[in-house]
Protein backbone atom coordinates (compact mmCIF):
# COMPACT_ATOMS: atom_id res chain seq x y z
CA UNK A 1 0.00 0.00 0.00
CA UNK A 2 1.10 3.34 -0.42
CA UNK A 3 0.34 6.81 0.91
CA UNK A 4 -0.42 8.48 -2.59
CA UNK A 5 -2.30 5.54 -3.77
CA UNK A 6 -6.39 5.52 -4.01
CA UNK A 7 -7.76 2.77 -2.24
CA UNK A 8 -11.13 3.14 -3.22
CA UNK A 9 -10.42 2.95 -7.07
CA UNK A 10 -8.25 0.17 -6.40
CA UNK A 11 -10.76 -1.83 -4.47
CA UNK A 12 -13.44 -0.95 -7.67
CA UNK A 13 -10.42 -2.00 -10.37
CA UNK A 14 -10.33 -5.29 -8.45
CA UNK A 15 -14.13 -5.77 -8.14
CA UNK A 16 -14.56 -4.78 -12.11
CA UNK A 17 -11.47 -7.57 -13.05
CA UNK A 18 -13.11 -10.09 -10.44
CA UNK A 19 -16.71 -9.48 -13.04
CA UNK A 20 -14.79 -10.25 -16.08
CA UNK A 21 -13.49 -13.02 -14.87
CA UNK A 22 -16.65 -14.19 -13.65
CA UNK A 23 -18.37 -13.88 -17.47
CA UNK A 24 -15.49 -15.09 -18.73
CA UNK A 25 -15.86 -18.16 -16.38
CA UNK A 26 -19.19 -18.50 -17.47
CA UNK A 27 -19.98 -17.48 -20.95
CA UNK A 28 -16.18 -18.14 -22.79
CA UNK A 29 -13.53 -16.13 -23.22
CA UNK A 30 -14.99 -14.74 -26.28
CA UNK A 31 -17.27 -12.70 -24.60
CA UNK A 32 -15.76 -9.80 -23.31
CA UNK A 33 -13.22 -8.56 -25.63
CA UNK A 34 -11.89 -5.27 -26.54
CA UNK A 35 -13.62 -3.28 -29.58
CA UNK A 36 -10.47 -3.88 -31.54
CA UNK A 37 -10.86 -7.26 -31.12
CA UNK A 38 -13.87 -7.19 -33.62
CA UNK A 39 -12.08 -5.46 -36.36
CA UNK A 40 -11.17 -7.61 -39.81
CA UNK A 41 -7.14 -7.92 -39.18
CA UNK A 42 -7.69 -9.01 -35.57
CA UNK A 43 -6.59 -12.20 -34.67
CA UNK A 44 -7.83 -12.17 -30.73
CA UNK A 45 -11.09 -14.33 -31.53
CA UNK A 46 -9.31 -17.16 -33.50
CA UNK A 47 -6.38 -17.36 -31.06
CA UNK A 48 -8.84 -17.36 -28.16
CA UNK A 49 -10.85 -20.43 -30.02
CA UNK A 50 -7.43 -22.73 -30.62
CA UNK A 51 -6.38 -23.10 -26.74
CA UNK A 52 -10.09 -24.69 -25.57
Amino acid sequence: MSLFEDIDQRERAYALAKTIDDIRLRYGKNSVLRASSHLPRSTARYRNSLTD
